[in-house]
Formats: C-alpha cells, sequence, structure tokens
C-alpha cells in the first residue's frame, strides 16, 4: 500500500534510517541505534521497520551480527554486482577487458597514494604485503590478500570514489590473479608489489605510477598469450 509520494511504509522508513545515518556521518563498522530506539524514533510497527532493516541489509548499507546488533556495512551501499559481470560468460575475455580498465586507473590510484597514504596506510600496506610473500612462498591461496593490496592502494589516494570504484572492480581483480595463479606469483607480482609498496613508503610518485603499469601490463600480456594459444 502506498503511502507518501508513490512510496510504502516500508520505502519511507528506509529513507528515514539513511537519513539517519548520512546526517550522523556514520562509518562502515558504527553500530546503529537498536530497534527500541529506531521504533521509538520513527513511531513504525515492529514490522515495518524489520521489513526496513532487510531491505537496508540486501543493499548492503547495514550489516545484522548475530548477538552484537547492526552496523553500517563495509560495502557501504555498493551493490555486490554493479556491472553486471555473472552475465558475462567469457571469463578470459572478460579478465583482459578489466585489466585493461584497472591499467586505466590504478598507476595513477597508485601515483596519489605515494602522495596522499597516511602512516596507518602505509603500515598496513606493509601486513598485507608480508602476509602475502608468506602465503606465496609456503604455496598457500593469496587471492584475498593480493585484491586487498590494491584495495589499500586505492583507499590510500583519498579520493572516495577510486576506493569505491575498486571494490567493485575487486571480482575481477580475483578473476586476473587466478588466471595467472602461480605463474606469475614470484616474478611478477612478489617482485613488483614489493617495488609499487616501497615506492608508495618513499613518495616516489613517478616509480608508483610506472611499477604498477609494468605489473598490470605484465598480467595483461600473460593472459593474451594464454588466451590466443587456447583459440589456435
Amino acid at each position: 500500500m502506498k503511502e507518501e509520494n508513490g512510496k510504502t511504509l516500508v520505502e519511507l522508513t528506509t529513507d528515514k534510517i539513511i537519513r539517519y545515518i548520512t546526517t550522523r556521518q556514520l562509518q562502515p563498522g558504527d553500530k546503529v541505534p537498536t530497534e527500541a530506539e529506531f521504533l521509538e524514533k520513527f513511531a513504525v510497527s515492529r514490522g515495518t521497520l524489520r521489513e526496513a532493516f532487510k531491505v537496508l541489509i540486501a543493499r548492503n548499507i547495514l550489516e545484522s551480527r548475530q548477538g552484537a546488533g547492526t552496523f553500517i556495512s563495509e560495502k557501504q551501499g555498493i551493490p555486490d554486482d554493479p556491472l553486471g559481470l555473472t552475465f558475462i560468460y567469457d571469463d578470459h575475455m572478460l579478465a583482459l577487458d578489466m585489466i585493461d580498465l584497472r591499467l586505466m586507473i590504478e598507476p595513477k590510484a597508485a601515483q596519489l597514494a605515494a602522495i596522499n597514504a597516511t602512516e596507518e596506510q602505509k603500515k598496513a600496506l606493509v601486513e598485507i604485503t608480508n602476509a602475502m610473500e608468506e602465503r606465496i612462498n609456503n604455496g598457500k591461496p593469496y587471492v584475498e590478500l593480493d585484491g586487498k593490496f590494491h584495495q589499500l592502494i586505492a583507499e590510500a589516494t583519498g579520493n572516495k570514489v577510486i576506493g569505491n570504484l575498486t571494490y567493485i572492480l575487486f571480482t575481477s581483480i580475483e578473476k586476473n590473479i587466478e588466471l595467472t595463479l602461480n605463474n606469475l606469483s614470484v616474478s611478477n607480482t612478489l617482485y613488483y608489489h614489493h617495488k609499487i609498496l616501497n615506492a608508495i613508503l618513499e613518495g616516489k610518485i613517478f616509480d608508483a605510477y610506472n611499477f604498477m603499469t609494468s605489473h598490470l601490463s605484465l598480467i595483461r600480456e600473460y593472459m593474451y598469450e594464454n588466451m590466443t594459444k587456447d583459440n589456435e
């Protein structure tokens, strides 16, 4: 049933919760008021509030933690597949297209990170690089850590849009890594991640740009050569 401006009571309640979050500039991981507190604020039924919560959880704005409460989602409202990548069935061509896009974005992101990274962000990059090196040397999966390395660089740019965009591209980063797994892990991944890391730590903007470009270009070349062989 439509209640106001063509919106249902559940939709109006979700709008109120979003307004509550944005006016207070709540951050990912922040806890939101309890169900009882929201019921008092908005004067709606428990059923309506719970339906609104379900909508916001589905939209990656909120997340529920069993026994702890409801929090602002780390996904910050970004859909799981906003680019519709699930329905592009040629994995190799998709990975190649996505790395072309990454080449347009990530070298500049590395350059900005070399300028703007905080000490805390630099520390996180060192830790993730060391953890990834340990996994590679022990023959363990490292896809998640590799993606996190690139995500941290995007966040270190200080540009919120780049950070969110890289989060959206995270699935493609995983695909790129999986298609080159174990073949380029030492010769490319470890070598260039250390080069990129050191350039960011030392504020060397041109080195950061160039090393990221080389890193992604070698991945692209490897994938293209293998795709060509598969099509012969």
